[in-house]
């Protein structure tokens, strides 16, 4: 695998999975969901206890993406799921829009133009569930790869959601750094 292909990743998956969930979990501590103090296990239990919410709340109101994120399953395989949705999406309606065909569309008739649709939508889901297999080429790129930087990607966005509520330059970043030390050696002298 070249460096290519690991920029690749990076750019297709990584970065996008770092802003997606620097989003996500920034309003998740901006709406009091989560506590900027949790680690990963109590990250990963408060998200199960809002996937359940999420399954008896039907609510028509809030953010869309955060909902569609749940829906999904929320954490690193529903944010990856939900990127790798989007990008399909706005990929086919693009194609749509560019070679669009009155008379291709409705050569068979409108019921037919409907059944196409939601089949096309049910490949479209299925191949984001599956996202593992569609972000790596038949050029020998290691699925390990994509699944490592996107997974970095996501702690990424994590950390910063964590520590953006003050940080305002790299000064702030290394205060906050050497505290999280200090109150890390505190707990280890008790």
């Amino acid at each position: 695998m070249s460096i290519l292909d690991w920029l690749e990743a990076i750019i297709k998956l990584g970065l996008p999975m770092a802003v997606l969930g620097g989003l996500m979990f920034n309003w998740l501590y901006g709406a009091g969901q989560l506590s900027r103090d949790d680690g990963h296990q109590a990250i990963r239990q408060r998200l199960a206890e809002l996937r359940k919410q999420h399954k008896t709340n039907k609510s028509k109101h809030g953010n869309y993406l955060y909902k569609q994120w749940l829906f999904f399953g929320g954490g690193f395989y529903g944010l990856t799921v939900l990127w790798t949705l989007l990008v399909i999406e706005v990929g086919e309606m693009f194609s749509f829009i560019l070679n669009f065909d009155l008379a291709a569309l409705l050569a068979n008739g409108i019921v037919a133009l409907f059944v196409n649709l939601v089949v096309s939508q049910l490949g479209n889901i299925v191949t984001a569930l599956l996202w593992f297999g569609y972000w790596p080429d038949a050029g020998g790129s290691s699925v390990v790869i994509w699944v490592g930087i996107a997974y970095a990607g996501y702690l990424s966005g994590i950390h910063l959601a964590r520590e953006g509520d003050s940080l305002h330059g790299l000064a702030d970043l290394k205060s906050r750094i050497k505290l999280r030390r200090q109150g890390m050696k505190d707990k280890n002298v008790k």
